[in-house]
């Protein structure tokens, strides 16, 4: 038994000459076929999550701008009740209500919402993703609010 080569891949000795030659040259590591592979599966899962969690930003910024103008209609009324029913030219006065003082920005534009003065109050506008007034897509849906609340959208 002892005369007999040990078969490296089951650690018995044999003696099939097959099985000495694989056990002999047995591989080690990954051919680089085997490493283009799980490159190209590991790309293609890698694009496929980026696109999933990149999709919905837009929606988030939609309800982001939606959430700060509610805020924003909420300190022009305070503002109203403390300067007997006027509101004020422009939003900067409001700044004080804010964290950082500093009043929230349209999340598409990264400019101040449009802000209008009406002969019965007022006009907040944020015209969505696509910057421009109408839209379709949710997120190109315009935000509108009056001295009274939300206007537009009414069934969001």
């Amino acid at each position: 038994s002892l005369g007999r080569p040990l078969d490296l891949a089951s650690g018995r000795r044999g003696n099939n000459p097959s099985e000495i030659a694989m056990a002999s040259t047995r591989r080690r590591g990954f051919t680089l076929i085997e490493l283009m592979v799980v490159v190209l599966i590991l790309g293609i899962i890698g694009t496929i999550g980026f696109f999933y969690a990149t999709r919905n930003i837009g929606t988030a910024e939609w309800q982001s701008a939606r959430t700060e103008m509610s805020e924003l209609h909420k300190a022009l009324l305070n503002w109203s009740l403390n300067n007997n029913g006027e509101f004020p030219d422009d939003l900067e006065v409001l700044a004080e209500d804010f964290p950082g003082r500093r009043v929230p920005t349209d999340p598409f534009s990264k400019e101040p919402y449009l802000y209008e003065r009406t002969e019965d109050g007022f006009e907040l506008t944020c015209y969505g993703k696509d910057g421009v007034e109408g839209g379709t897509e949710k997120t190109d849906r315009d935000i509108v609010f009056d001295q009274r609340g939300q206007r537009e959208p009414l069934d969001d």
